[in-house]
């Protein structure tokens, strides 16, 4: 290119460039037509071959209209969102010849609406919130006061500050660290939806002698996530919560509940690297919770306020387009699986998820997945521990064994900002711990689940 071409080139972006500052800094009502003339006039000069392409993102990036906060001492100021839809058909078979079954579900749902907002205030001090529109939605979350965020529409909430060199402290509402997959972002799971182990340690609890454990969800609590400079690759936490969010309260006991005053515990720790083009990242993670199995008085029957304790190894390889990550759950559960004659006992459930995906290109992406779980006889329902599955009914149909397959793809239309997940999920209910009239009378269940999710992440 001559030097007087670009020269005109320099002074024409440099014209322009005057023009959108100028247009930013004006109302809101001059804003929106200075900035669509100004588009036409970057297009035209594109066409014309003046500028390419990339000058005219620069430029267009210096006319938007900056988010500014109320607060002066606030330095940035980041909105974030995402919109998920999608479809869910879902089926149930008893195995039982001549069994009846419940009706499958086949539905379009706003399955996550999230919003929210990050500041920066400087000297390493933050902030973050951020709300799931779509979570008072959902139905099938258990409204028990031990419930962690059934009611609350928030998802995250909470002070930061960076500690250079060290890790971070954070103060307020966020999920704990136990289960690789529940702590993996939503926005970037690979399968449609987590799997039923996950589901049964992490989910909303179910009650003190029978369903998912709600151990290791969101907690108020400070929490410290560090590394150590002088052992490169090596990472730990640790974190004091109260160990019960019960619903609507985030962080203190319902009207009539017995005394939640314990606390819980939280460490993990871990070490990442690679071996040429192999990168590996393995740990484990650790919690208590002296309250988190706790039952309200009842009649003559006195509060109990019973702890569940786990852990939770790890490992993550991946190689090339290949990956594949397995973790195992277990967790203690004082008083937590019923007897005969009503009468408790410890129960020790654990689970696994082993996941593995093959990226065929920028685009394509081919995800697998195998989950088990087993209960020790404190029982899982179809409903709870696969997402919109059919509902039982008013009868009791839990199982003590249960294992799902996922097979699905993933399309990336633009980065992960848009992406197109589509899956399939057989699983298998075994074990049957009680036995009613109405649907799932025998001692296994058959389920199909087929999902799409169209997400929009800005």
């Amino acid at each position: 290119m001559k030097a007087s071409t670009k020269l005109k080139k320099i002074s024409l972006i440099r014209a322009v460039t005057s023009i959108a500052g100028l247009a930013a800094m004006l109302g809101l009502a001059s804003t929106l037509p200075a900035r669509a003339q100004d588009k036409a006039t970057l297009d035209l000069l594109v066409k014309k071959g003046l500028i390419s392409q990339a000058d005219e993102d620069d430029i267009a990036k210096l006319s938007a209209v900056p988010v500014v906060a109320k607060n002066p001492d606030v330095q940035k100021l980041k909105l974030q969102g995402m919109i998920q839809f999608q479809y869910d058909w879902v089926t149930a078979k008893d195995k039982t010849p001549n069994a009846p079954d419940p009706a499958s579900t086949n539905q379009f749902e706003l399955r996550h609406v999230y919003f929210g907002a990050v500041a920066d205030l400087g000297n390493g001090w933050g902030g973050e919130i951020q709300t799931d529109f779509a979570a008072t939605g959902n139905t099938q979350l258990s409204a028990a006061p031990q419930s962690q965020n059934t009611q609350n529409l928030l998802e995250k909430a909470i002070i930061t500050k960076k500690v250079d060199g060290y890790g971070q402290a954070t103060f307020g509402f966020q999920k704990t660290q136990f289960s690789q997959e529940e702590n993996t972002a939503t926005s970037e799971m690979l399968p449609v939806e987590r799997s039923i182990a996950t589901n049964y340690f992490t989910r909303p609890y179910g009650g003190p002698t029978i369903g998912r454990l709600g151990f290791g969800n969101r907690l108020s609590g400070v929490y410290w996530d560090g590394v150590i400079p002088q052992l490169s690759g090596f990472y730990y936490g640790a974190a004091l919560t109260t160990d019960i969010e019960t619903a609507g309260s985030l962080g203190g006991p319902a009207a009539g509940a017995p005394s939640y005053n314990e606390f819980g515990y939280w460490a993990h720790a871990g070490y990442q690297g690679n071996i040429n083009k192999l990168k590996y990242k393995a740990g484990i993670n650790f919690g208590y919770a002296g309250d988190a199995n706790s039952v309200p008085a009842a009649g003559a029957i006195p509060a109990q306020n019973n702890s569940i304790w786990g852990y939770n190894p790890y490992v993550n390889l991946s190689y090339d387009r290949f990956a594949v990550t397995a973790e195992f759950l277990q967790a203690e559960v004082q008083n937590g699986r019923a007897g005969a004659g009503g009468v408790t006992s410890r129960t020790a459930p654990y689970g696994f998820n082993i996941m593995s995906s093959y990226r065929i290109n920028n685009q394509w992406e081919l995800v697998t997945r195998f989950s088990e779980l087993s209960t020790n006889g404190r029982g899982a329902t179809i409903s709870q521990q696969e997402w919109s599955g059919p509902n039982t009914a008013g009868t009791v149909s839990d199982y003590d064994n249960v294992w799902a397959a996922y097979i699905g793809a993933n399309w990336y239309i633009i980065g992960n900002s848009v992406k197109l997940s589509a899956g399939y999920e057989f699983a298998q209910f075994s074990n049957r711990q009680t036995s009613t009239n109405g649907p799932f009378n025998g001692p296994r269940a058959d389920v199909n689940a087929f999902r799409m999710r169209l997400q929009l992440l800005f």
